[in-house]
């Protein structure tokens, strides 16, 4: 058993109050995993015990580093010895689809095992200070992480999802906590019946959480978490109608459903504040300018208009940053305050940011997951290039896959002439899945001019960025999507074309 940090000394000063018992002597299982690593800071940052395990690919990752500067003792590798008896919870993200050593040790012991969403609407609901909720079906990382700058007043946690570049997604604070509640943390599988997946939960401390404020990104289906947009739809009105106040952006469909849902209702309910294109919401948004490097944004609220910049690309990125950013104003933060933070904010962790370029070819990361943040991110990603556009994708989960693998293919079809996409493996903790690959009806739905590239995985194939390398000539742009082997692709791709080409 390696253990990469040794923990900090802590106190023995009590907890702070707003931690329900369960988190107070934490074990977090996988703990870079998306969504995990800001539980386990904003933990640590409150001066609890925190243990947690990491993969071992990841044991030297940029989120490993920032754990250890946290101070939570981390064991590489998953070993049932890493669950100690004085441990009050094991929390796990839900992508595990087999047995486990260290959930069957937990089980063994007595210790109660949480999934990462029950865990964190415990945790809300304890919360005890305002509470700023971002949730939807998709869409919730950069209005978060965006929300979570504008607040940034020195008194303000967060637990985000994917964090700012530059920062840790998860902080503590003392007056305020901003929450990213976007259940599409992690690669979740419908795994065969009787499998580990099906572990309890402890559903029964689950308590739905009581914001004072909630930003609702989007409405719609989203496999394995919503079927159809009926199932997101009860799950949105749900978090809204235990909100004090609840903004939601008008230009996404099912949110305009939802306020119409809400405004339909009896009494009492949650205020209902809008964002629109037009004059008609409550707070107007006048059409984001793209300034080359970021987004000149300008809000009407209150009949006076206020502008802010922030580093985004993509016409989608910057009506996710006005949404959060009218979520701040109806905070009733001072505009002149928020403007000043975002102008340190550096962009969203892989969301379609520059990882580099070599040979003039240039590479972009995207953490996209769900059809309309896919569709998003490469429509955004064709006004970057005046060469031709390589779409890679990871696809995530054989159950997501599955279920949208029409919407995944049309969302990478609609390019120019010239314009290539590479798929690769769908990425799952399934080693075994018992249902034909989704991929191949994800390439189909793709193919326009020309078939897809399908990687391959096996000793005599070449690799991925050998073959994306292949296809790529000076002038293109690698949009790189996926959130599992895909998160390094474009470091490697850019190693590939350094060493082959010789060109800076």
């Amino acid at each position: 058993m390696d253990t990469f940090v040794q923990p900090q000394a802590k106190t023995d000063t009590a907890p702070a109050p707003a931690v329900p018992d369960l988190l107070v002597k934490a074990h977090l299982v996988g703990v870079t995993d998306s969504g995990m690593e800001g539980l386990a800071l904003w933990l640590a940052s409150r001066g609890l015990d925190v243990t947690a395990s990491i993969d071992r690919a990841d044991q030297d990752s940029p989120a490993a580093a920032r754990l250890r500067a946290a101070g939570v003792e981390a064991t590489v590798g998953f070993t049932a010895d890493s669950i100690r008896n004085d441990r009050t919870a094991v929390v796990w993200s839900g992508v595990v689809a087999a047995p486990h050593p260290e959930l069957d040790r937990a089980q063994a012991l007595g210790v109660p095992v949480l999934a990462r969403a029950h865990a964190l609407a415990m945790l809300c609901a304890a919360a005890g200070r305002p509470l700023v909720a971002v949730g939807g079906s998709h869409d919730t990382a950069t209005a978060a992480a965006v929300l979570a700058a504008a607040l940034n007043d020195g008194s303000t946690g967060w637990i985000l999802n994917a964090p700012a570049a530059g920062t840790a997604p998860g902080q503590g604070g003392g007056q305020r906590l901003v929450v990213d509640l976007c259940p599409d943390t992690g690669t979740h599988e419908a795994a065969p019946p009787g499998s580990w997946t099906h572990r309890p939960h402890h559903q029964h401390a689950y308590r739905q959480p009581s914001p004072a404020l909630t930003l609702i990104t989007a409405v719609a289906a989203n496999a394995p978490h919503f079927e159809d947009t009926i199932e997101a739809l009860d799950a949105a009105t749900r978090l809204a109608r235990s909100s004090a106040t609840v903004v939601l952006p008008l230009w996404d469909k099912g949110a305009k459903i939802l306020h119409e849902r809400l405004c339909d209702r009896p009494k009492p309910g949650p205020t209902v504040v809008t964002v629109g294109l037009d004059e008609s919401a409550d707070v107007w948004v006048l059409s984001p300018r793209w300034l080359g490097a970021e987004h000149l944004l300008a809000l009407r609220y209150q009949s006076t208009t206020h502008q802010f910049v922030v580093a985004l690309a993509g016409r989608h990125h910057a009506l996710a940053a006005c949404a959060a950013i009218a979520t701040a104003l109806v905070a009733g933060e001072d505009p002149g305050a928020i403007a000043e933070r975002l102008a340190a904010f550096k962009g969203v962790e892989r969301s379609l940011t520059e990882v580099g370029t070599k040979a003039r070819i240039a590479v972009c990361d995207s953490r996209a997951r769900h059809p309309q943040e896919v569709a998003a991110d490469v429509q955004a990603a064709r006004m970057l290039t005046e060469g031709n556009l390589i779409v890679v994708l990871e696809p995530d989960g054989i159950a997501r896959t599955s279920a949208h693998a029409t919407e995944l293919g049309k969302a990478l079809a609609a390019g120019r002439e010239g314009d290539r996409v590479v798929l690769l493996p769908v990425a799952t903790p399934l080693t075994v899945p018992n249902i034909p690959d989704p991929l191949d009806a994800v390439a189909e739905a793709a193919q326009r001019t020309s078939a897809p590239v399908r990687v391959r995985v096996g000793p005599c194939e070449p690799s991925a960025e050998q073959q994306i390398a292949d296809l790529a000539e000076p002038g293109d742009l690698v949009l790189v999507i996926g959130t599992g082997d895909a998160a390094g692709l474009g470091h490697r791709l850019l190693d590939h074309l350094s060493r082959t080409t010789g060109r800076p």
